[in-house]
């Protein structure tokens, strides 16, 4: 495997071990049971940062544009259907965000939107993250010649040094572990079916 790609493959077992805590979370949420918001915030923090602003950007920023220049469509195919998931997932995130502002001014009920927008971004993402590592990845295994790895793999590295940087990301770990063992939850499974919904 190549190593740009084990390293976005990596960063998507982080991110599932987050969505797995996330779906602990709503369980507790969905029992009545309290969840600290510094929980809940450190969370929204980890999909900005970790997924979103890191991840996502070593896709969006180098692995998308470098898989249309070897032929792929970028305003349509498994490209497009990409970036229009990792919109959805935005879209979730600022649910969320807005939901646990209400929560923070004394909305009680808002929990419930909490839960609702941070199951539906679990439940995006884990499919989003299957489609990318059985389909997406493979495409790109295939289409992008030998040379072009080592450079992405540098604009890779330089992603993650000025996003997020190792002692970033070893927190982000630590807070994962922590919020796993906090909220357990089912293993969640990956589907490996097509790219269309």
């Amino acid at each position: 495997m190549k190593p740009a790609i084990k390293e976005l493959m990596d960063d998507h077992q982080v991110i599932l071990r987050m969505l797995r805590a996330l779906n602990g979370i709503c369980l507790c949420l969905g029992e009545g049971k309290t969840v600290p918001l510094a929980d809940l915030d450190a969370a929204l923090d980890f999909i900005r940062t970790f997924a979103d602003y890191c991840h996502h950007g070593k896709e969006e920023d180098i692995l998308f544009p470098a898989m249309g220049e070897a032929g792929f469509p970028t305003q349509g195919g498994p490209i497009a259907v990409m970036l229009m998931e990792h919109e959805q997932g935005r879209a979730y995130v600022k649910s969320l965000s807005a939901a646990l502002e209400r929560v923070r001014a004394g909305d009680a009920a808002a929990l419930k939107d909490v839960s609702r927008a941070a199951s539906g971004y679990s439940a995006l993402l884990a499919a989003h993250i299957g489609k990318e590592d059985n389909i997406l990845y493979p495409m790109a295994m295939d289409a992008l010649p030998e040379p072009r790895w080592a450079e992405l793999k540098t604009a890779f590295d330089k992603v993650e040094n000025e996003r997020m940087g190792p002692k970033r990301r070893a927190e982000y770990a630590a807070l994962v572990d922590r919020l796993m063992l906090a909220y357990p939850a089912p293993e969640l499974v990956l589907p490996s079916g097509g790219m269309c919904h």
